[in-house]
């Protein structure tokens, strides 16, 4: 699990076209809220979408983890659709980062170094929605005698080890975003934030508004819900009351309040 204390070990791969320094990009993934954020600051304002999202990769697949092994045979179907959703988000995102936020950084802020575990974590990646389908199998044949049986061990097994290689991975993109990411003019954050809303757009029109926006909001705090993601209270409480209504059996799995604060 990372930590507060956390050493981050970093290579700037662009030192030589960047001799001055830059003004470090300030966010303490452990404190985010609207006080602790600068959201005035539009460098600070579509930096923090990084944070939040990597927040919450780690607690959703830590849930995964955590709960796989022993989930009762009762809950299966709706932890089926909870751990699918966890694994679908890690690959999108992966899919934004390889073709829209390292591409356009690439010429300030080079991520090559910490994508080296890329290929590992898509294996296990690709792994866990594999024994999904198994589990989906499991559940779908109820008592017949031959079902496949519920793979939660190996389940938890590989979200374990996948969780073990993301989490430093996603430490040093914040790491690096953070001490360069002002080396990029305005027009480039501006040009993914265009982007990434469009691909966003479409992934919730694919699996559903509620359904997505109700997920995400589970694995944020409500300190972190007031700077993401950027809607009205009003909306949010909506979103917040239809997800519960419609998916309450799926969201059951979302972090508890301890695991909202790693």
């Amino acid at each position: 699990m990372a930590t507060q204390t956390e050493t981050v070990q970093y290579t700037d791969l662009n030192a030589e076209k960047f001799p001055e320094p830059v003004e470090p990009i300030k966010i303490d993934k452990w404190n985010i809220s609207a006080s602790t954020v600068d959201m005035k600051d539009p460098v600070v304002a579509s930096t923090i979408g990084l944070f939040m999202i990597h927040a919450l990769l780690r607690r959703s697949l830590r849930c995964v983890a955590r709960q796989a092994r022993t989930v009762e045979p009762g809950k299966r179907a709706a932890f089926v659709t909870y751990a699918k959703a966890a694994l679908e988000l890690l690959h999108d995102h992966h899919g934004h980062e390889e073709h829209l936020w390292f591409p356009l950084m690439q010429p300030y802020v080079d991520f090559s170094e910490s994508s080296h575990e890329h290929e590992e974590i898509e294996r296990l990646m690709t792994h866990g929605l594999e024994l999904l389908k198994t589990a989906q199998a499991h559940v779908n044949a109820r008592n017949d005698a031959s079902a496949p049986a519920w793979p939660g061990e190996e389940i938890s097994t590989t979200t374990e080890r996948l969780v073990e290689l993301l989490l430093p991975h996603l430490q040093k993109e914040e790491t690096l975003a953070c001490l360069y990411g002002r080396r990029a003019p305005l027009s480039v954050y501006h040009d993914f934030e265009e982007k990434i809303q469009d691909a966003v757009s479409k992934m919730m029109k694919r699996i559903g508004f509620v359904w997505s926006a109700a997920y995400q909001l589970r694995h944020f705090s409500k300190k972190e819900k007031e700077v993401f993601p950027p809607m009205p209270a009003v909306v949010r409480g909506v979103i917040g009351f239809l997800g519960w209504l419609l998916y309450g059996k799926e969201l059951a799995f979302g972090p508890t309040e301890e695991e909202l604060r790693n």
